[in-house]
């Protein structure tokens, strides 16, 4: 795939700019939407700021706080992942926003094995989720690393709280929320916009891969999931970049997230005995061999699928 990027006749400089004003806007979208989010949540509570207020800063002391805070966290994603960057991309890069919503060739065949893939790899990740969480900093980044496992206690406490489905409309709305809507933005944001400008920038399209994949870890502020998040990043990275669409990328995501939501979900309802939030999975290490030659195999069959095609990029390596 050509980068869109490119097909717009920006220099290094204009390129360089346009990283800036989007990295500008998205600051901004993050203080504006959560402010409108907040505002939001007003109704919920008479309109009694204070009591919104100390709602955010502990929402699990608040039962009822489970629909509300997932408005505020829908809300802040389709403005900062979704809206911003389309915004900026129509205003500044002069680019059609339906050239990002393209179906690849070969879509069902690559989108079962994108699936396949997924879950493969979510096999392989237990490993370096389990290592990303045990790892020990030197004693001068100890003030960094209790910052970093409180922000992973809040996370998690949070995450079970928002997750204690007490109704299928709230599971539908965390579907939403969590599954759908970063799935759509974030790879917007992370795979068709960013990568591209990197791509643009360096010239390299396997750093900008990593680094998009680096900067969509960091994003999520969680130090204990970085490395197995940005190489899920790398992942999705890849996807676009074999395939020329976001539609693969899109899958992986929400597959990844929408998953693990079905399965508390159906754990609470007595479907399933095993408990995704109260277990670490530990697999034998045949099992985590199988899943890591199955996941590479995957990796170069869709790779040898798009290489195979005119339009795709795997030409370029």
């Amino acid at each position: 795939m050509d980068n869109m990027f490119s097909q717009t006749n920006q220099n290094q400089k204009s390129i360089g700019w346009l990283l800036l004003i989007l990295v500008g806007y998205e600051l901004a979208a993050v203080f504006a939407f959560n402010f409108l989010g907040l505002m939001m949540l007003l109704p919920f509570y008479d309109f009694d700021l204070q009591i919104v207020t100390a709602m955010l800063g502990k929402p699990v002391a608040y039962p009822e706080a489970k629909i509300p805070m997932l408005v505020l966290l829908g809300v802040s994603a389709v403005g900062t992942f979704i809206l911003t960057p389309a915004w900026v991309v129509h205003k500044y890069a002069k680019i059609e926003l339906k050239k990002f919503i393209t179906i690849p060739k070969f879509y069902f065949k690559t989108a079962l094995i994108t699936i396949a893939l997924i879950i493969s790899f979510a096999g392989v990740n237990t490993v370096i989720i389990e290592w990303n969480k045990a790892l020990q900093l030197p004693a001068f980044l100890s003030e960094f690393e209790h910052y970093a496992q409180a922000q992973e206690l809040k996370l998690a406490e949070l995450t079970e709280f928002l997750t204690d489905f007490e109704s299928t409309g709230h599971f539908l709305l965390c579907m939403l929320v969590v599954a759908i809507i970063p799935a759509l933005g974030e790879e917007f944001l992370f795979r068709g916009i960013l990568q591209n400008i990197l791509r643009s920038a360096v010239k390299n399209p396997h750093i900008a891969i990593w680094a998009s994949a680096l900067i969509f870890s960091l994003f999520h502020n969680q130090f204990y999931g970085l490395v197995p998040r940005m190489l899920l990043g790398a992942i999705f990275g890849y996807l676009y970049y074999w395939s020329g669409s976001l539609f693969l990328s899109v899958l992986g995501h929400f597959i990844n997230n929408g998953l693990t939501l079905i399965f508390i979900f159906l754990f609470q309802k007595g479907l399933i005995s095993f408990d995704l939030l109260g277990h670490e999975i530990n697999f034998d290490t045949y099992i985590l061999l199988i899943f890591f030659i199955f996941t590479i195999c995957l990796l170069f069959i869709l790779r040898k699928i798009y290489f195979m095609n005119e339009q795709g990029l795997a030409k370029s390596f």
